[in-house]
């Protein structure tokens, strides 16, 4: 008896528990701000815990590269990186979230990323860290590295 109940409850709760992380690793809070001087950023907040900050202005301005830097702010905390601002982050760190957003974000979002970094005309008022081109460089590489890639455009 005590055995079958320990296979029931494995059997209930465990596709409870792998939802829960899947969800956890897509999901975060968000919280608008028009005001932030960067397309998006992570910060703790006192009840909510941990929340990304965006700026919808700036968002607009890049279209859907605006997902792309949303899930990088995301990954700072998903690669247990102390909370800081975008400034202060190393560029290891920086290339390690850009890296796992590259992975783990929608293709269209990583590929209009990499399109708006590398396009020397880009929107001059979003504000950005590290090389464009560079940062660019690596967003693809890592992202056809984990098979996020679309080779046909």
């Amino acid at each position: 008896m005590k055995h079958g109940l320990i296979i029931f409850c494995f059997i209930v709760t465990m596709p409870l528990l792998l939802a829960a992380c899947a969800a956890a690793d897509k999901h975060f809070w968000e919280l608008p701000d028009e005001n932030l001087s960067y397309i998006a950023l992570i910060r703790t907040a006192p009840r909510s815990g941990t929340v990304v900050v965006y700026n919808p202005k700036l968002c607009q301005a890049v279209g859907e590269a605006c997902g792309f830097f949303r899930s990088h702010a995301f990954a700072h905390l998903m690669l247990n990186h102390q909370i800081l601002s975008p400034a202060s982050y190393t560029q290891s760190h920086e290339d390690a979230a850009d890296c796992y957003a590259a992975r783990n974000a929608p293709v269209a979002e990583v590929r209009a990323a990499v399109d708006f970094l590398a396009d020397e005309d880009r929107e001059p008022q979003v504000r950005l860290t590290g090389d464009p081109a560079e940062r660019a460089k690596n967003i693809r590489t890592c992202a056809e590295a984990a098979d996020n890639w679309e080779t046909g455009r």
